[in-house]
């Protein structure tokens, strides 16, 4: 069969017939086992190295800052520039960097200063073309396929998580902290691979790059006109501010909660991978259409209530059915945030859009940040359980003042 985007049938089949579809799916599951490895690497360096939770929240916010200093950018990038040959020069960026910090763990020469100088660049790396990667989708499949495809790639991003921590647990376990750092290096460079198989054209849907701010000026003012897109985005960047409090400090929960170490690591962070991996499913076949707007908010609170119950708990067995049921949330939630902002707007404001989306990884900085100082204070745990309650009272307020999302 050949790539044909004008196709309407949301059958999975379909969409993995379809040989560009493929290697962008292939392209970026790689790249998702790989990434998810290199957060459980430099959380489990930073601990090595200082023994603090305040630089193991450092070095995420340092990974996360580009997404907060460059997320517009890269969303107006994604609109006048090529968006494959923008992911396939950051990943290949990307695989540099990790290349070098795999040589400095090897050799016994990473500091916690280079730590995070690399770390920021991986960041500088990825944010330059995630915009560009999640709008090149709705240019690869018709219109009505994007939830299911929009699904599965958050379906091979759940597989990621589940294989990601465990393989970098086991891989820092036998060969040091390299090995997460080298198997990060491979997964770029398989990207880049799979995404220059592709033959959809990548067509900016903008030619004049150089207005950038009255471009970014022309976004905001489209979402300011479009309430049920701007409630998804207030949502995902209010809640995306402590959204990543419980991950950055999940080395903390293993080691001085649970009594565990980098293996009990891993399997909480697959535990959140494996929570995510029904609903990706589920959303890959629903041929329903409508309805999105309040399986999204049942996600948001399903996320956060995970998130409330790790804190609380000293059980390893609770922890790991809490991380689960915040990766069913956190996995629904992510797949129709995108998928309601590609339907809700209209295709020449995606990139910017999706940029804006974005900024959901970067507005973290502060709440990760402050969860890092709060937590050698007051206690890992109950700072945890606090950003899931942050999650809901943001999800209920914005929710309130826009109940229309409900029916988007």
């Amino acid at each position: 069969m050949t790539n044909d985007p004008t196709r309407r049938t949301a059958s999975v089949r379909t969409l993995f017939a379809l040989r560009d579809f493929r290697n962008y799916w292939y392209g970026s599951a790689t790249f998702g086992l790989g990434i998810w490895a290199f957060i459980t690497a430099i959380g489990w360096t930073a601990l090595e190295l200082t023994d603090s939770a305040f630089a193991v929240s450092l070095v995420n916010v340092v990974y996360f800052l580009p997404m907060f200093l460059f997320a517009l950018p890269a969303g107006v990038l994604a609109d006048v520039a090529d968006r494959r040959r923008t992911a396939i020069a950051s990943r290949a960026a990307g695989g540099v960097v990790a290349m070098i910090l795999a040589f400095l763990a090897g050799t016994g020469d990473l500091t916690f200063a280079w730590l995070l100088v690399l770390s920021f660049l991986v960041g500088v790396s990825i944010i330059s073309e995630m915009a560009s990667r999640q709008a090149y989708v709705a240019q690869i499949v018709a219109p009505a396929q994007l939830t299911n495809a929009m699904a599965l790639s958050a379906f091979q991003g759940g597989v990621a998580r589940v294989a990601g921590p465990l393989l970098a647990g086991w891989l820092i376990g036998r060969f040091g902290d390299a090995g997460g750092y080298g198997l990060f290096a491979a997964t770029n460079f398989a990207f880049v691979w799979f995404f220059m198989r592709i033959r959809t054209p990548a067509k900016a849907t903008q030619r004049d790059g150089r207005r950038l701010v009255a471009d970014l000026a022309d976004g905001f003012r489209y979402l300011g006109q479009n309430r049920e897109a701007r409630a998804v985005v207030v949502i995902s960047i209010l809640s995306g501010a402590v959204g990543w409090v419980y991950l950055a400090l999940m080395p903390i929960m293993a080691r001085d909660v649970l009594d565990g170490g980098a293996v009990l690591l891993g399997v909480l962070g697959m535990a959140v991978g494996v929570g995510s991996v029904p609903s990706s499913l589920y959303l890959s076949v629903r041929t329903r259409v409508g309805g999105e707007g309040r399986l999204f908010v049942s996600a948001l609170i399903t996320w956060a209530l995970g998130i409330i119950v790790f804190g609380v708990t000293a059980s390893v067995p609770l922890a790991v059915v809490a991380l689960f049921a915040s990766g069913l949330g956190f996995g629904v939630q992510s797949v129709l945030a995108q998928t309601l902002l590609l339907r809700l707007v209209e295709p020449e404001f995606h990139g910017r859009v999706l940029g804006l989306l974005a900024l959901t990884w970067g507005a973290n900085i502060v709440g990760t940040l402050t969860a890092g100082s709060l937590a050698d204070m007051l206690g890992v745990g109950v700072v945890v359980a606090a950003s899931g309650v942050i999650i809901i009272a943001v999800t209920v307020t914005t929710v309130a003042r826009n109940p229309r999302l409900l029916a988007a």
